[in-house]
């Protein structure tokens, strides 16, 4: 018998949970550090520390220039870590890091309540092992702390119960109060869409069991959340503390940006986006992309859901997994990683399918299970031939690790296949589990490293800081670059003076040692505006083949002065 939500866990819960623990912070923390900061990390990094510098938590600043774009929780959340080192690469990505371990949990705690010990533990495994959640859990932005409050406020009121207790709706409204100052009130805007599926799922169920006699009671049973007495108090508490959050930086800084940045980016770019705009099947594209390397097996898992046991629990998933794709889908505003709420409710359909697949004689002759276990068994074959192909036929990306595990990993590969062919499901699956961790714990320290070779933001960036080293401020300034990086990692204790047109940059050349940050692109213009010769060139972020490319950076120095 399947275990329910109330049932006391047991040693064998206990260690399941422990392994995907352990397995999840091995996986997330290994090479934290072996990637620089790409992308919007930079934003996050700088505004953490420079909050920690000025000792003003409420006003997010880059490079002093004042900077909302995000609410102030996902940057509150870097501090904790960064108490004793300052902030770094690893301290800004270790809220990510706890988010998604803390989602393998949820996960293993919601499939073991619904379904079962084997599909927890299951879905769990594939969480872990999903390559787009890995990646995004060791990324410092807010998507997995918004991922971790969806889910979480879903694991507050799951099930299809009616009446439930006071505390239980007071702790979701909670959660979405305080997880709407990560990345706006966009968890609990899904978590409550869903809530309200889920709702109006078995209202129907009920209807169309027992007929329209009932239909008032039933409204009021599964709308209880926001309905009952209860409910609207809960909803006021969380409404108050959301009041009390969204205006507190008003109150502290005197400015209403930080409001209007929560309608702009949260109501305006839901109803009437103004960025991001694609078409509305483009989920159905990347979809598949952040289930890789379960994508085949999430469609069969999906077919699957055809032999499962037909009830609440089916129908709860079900739901839920539909509600949170239309959801974005119907939102103008759409990128490819808002997506990743889906991932879960994917895992928790996989672990499933997977776990009665493994154990359940009525489920056992499952060809679309058989068919995406077996295609999902040939990735581990391939990616084990790409390592090898990669050492010996790209030689300026070649890890000696490539060829030792390039061909370990086809020979378990073709381990796995022969297993799942043989109809030995159970070790054939758990190899392939297994082959999938070490490829992603490969990609996340040896592959990050070998993709470091290319980027050369952070070795010119230490360079530039160790020439400006004991200058005076006034004497440095950056014309037309906007990069947070660049700012991260120059660490500078004051923010360095920002040109915004080309006079200004010719006002400023005026002096003698006068140090100008600028891009590659830029450096014709200014040589026509302030004349031939008045910079000198002192370091380039040139790549290893030695050609010039329009974006890179470039420190130039006044000819007096160099």
């Amino acid at each position: 018998m399947n275990p329910t939500p109330r049932q006391k866990w047991t040693f064998a819960d206990y260690a399941a949970l422990a392994i995907l623990v352990a397995a999840a912070a091995v996986l997330f923390f290994s090479g934290l550090s072996y990637r620089s900061l790409w992308g919007s990390e930079g934003r996050w990094a700088v505004i953490a520390r420079e909050m920690m510098q000025s000792g003003d938590y409420f006003l997010p600043t880059i490079n002093g220039i004042v900077y909302f774009d995000k609410p102030l929780l996902s940057y509150w959340a870097i501090i904790p870590f960064s108490l004793f080192s300052g902030v770094t690469e690893v301290s800004a990505r270790i809220p990510g890091v706890v988010s998604g371990i803390g989602m393998v949990v949820l996960v293993f705690a919601m499939g073991r309540g619904l379904f079962g010990l084997a599909s927890g533990f299951f879905a769990g495994l594939i969480l872990l092992t999903t390559a787009m959640f890995g990646f995004w859990s060791r990324t410092a932005s807010a998507e997995i702390l918004n991922v971790l409050a969806v889910w979480s406020m879903l694991w507050v009121l799951r099930g299809r119960e009616p009446g439930r207790s006071f505390p239980r709706y007071l702790l979701f409204y909670l959660v979405g109060a305080v997880s709407s100052f990560c990345k706006g009130p966009l968890a609990p805007a899904v978590a409550v869409t869903t809530v309200f599926t889920v709702s109006c799922v078995e209202m129907f169920v009920d209807i169309r069991q027992d007929g329209f006699k009932r239909m008032g009671r039933t409204v009021a049973a599964y709308f209880d959340w926001i309905l009952s007495l209860k409910g609207v108090l809960a909803a006021g508490c969380g409404l108050s503390l959301f009041a009390v959050l969204l205006f507190l930086p008003v109150m502290m800084t005197g400015s209403w940006e930080a409001v209007a940045l929560m309608w702009r980016e949260n109501v305006v770019r839901f109803l009437e986006p103004f960025d991001h705009v694609e078409p509305f099947y483009i989920y159905f594209k990347h979809a598949p992309v952040f289930l890789i390397p379960w994508t085949f097996l999430a469609v069969a898992s999906l077919i699957h859901m055809k032999k499962w046991e037909g009830g609440p629990e089916r129908r709860w998933l079900a739901a839920v997994t539909v509600a949170i794709f239309l959801f974005f889908t119907l939102s103008g505003s759409r990128r490819s990683y808002y997506i990743l709420p889906l991932v879960p409710a994917f895992a928790l359909i996989m672990g499933r399918s997977l776990a009665g697949f493994l154990s359940r004689d009525v489920e056992k002759d499952s060809r679309a299970m058989k068919a995406g276990l077996i295609i999902t068994a040939f990735i581990p074959f391939i990616a084990g031939a790409a390592l090898v192909v990669g050492y010996t036929g790209f030689e300026d990306y070649r890890h000696l690790s490539q060829i030792v595990l390039g061909p370990v990993i086809v020979m378990a590969g073709t381990g796995a296949l022969v297993l799942i062919s043989k109809r030995m499901f159970l070790p054939g699956s758990a190899l392939v589990i297994l082959l999938f961790f070490g490829l992603l714990l490969w990609t996340f320290t040896a592959g990050m490293s070998i993709g470091e070779r290319d980027r050369n933001l952070k070795p010119f960036a230490r360079h530039v800081a160790s020439k400006i080293t004991g200058v005076e401020d006034e004497t440095v300034a950056i014309y037309g670059v906007r990069d947070s990086s660049l700012i991260f990692y120059l660490d500078r204790k004051a923010p360095v003076r920002t040109l915004n047109e080309v006079q200004e940059v010719c006002s400023f050349a005026g002096g003698a040692g006068r140090h100008l940050l600028t891009g590659e692109a830029f450096v014709p213009v200014i040589e026509k505006e302030c004349g031939p010769g008045i910079f000198d060139r002192v370091l380039s972020e040139s790549r290893r083949d030695g050609k010039k490319k329009r974006n890179e950076l470039v420190l130039l120095v006044t000819a007096k002065g160099s």
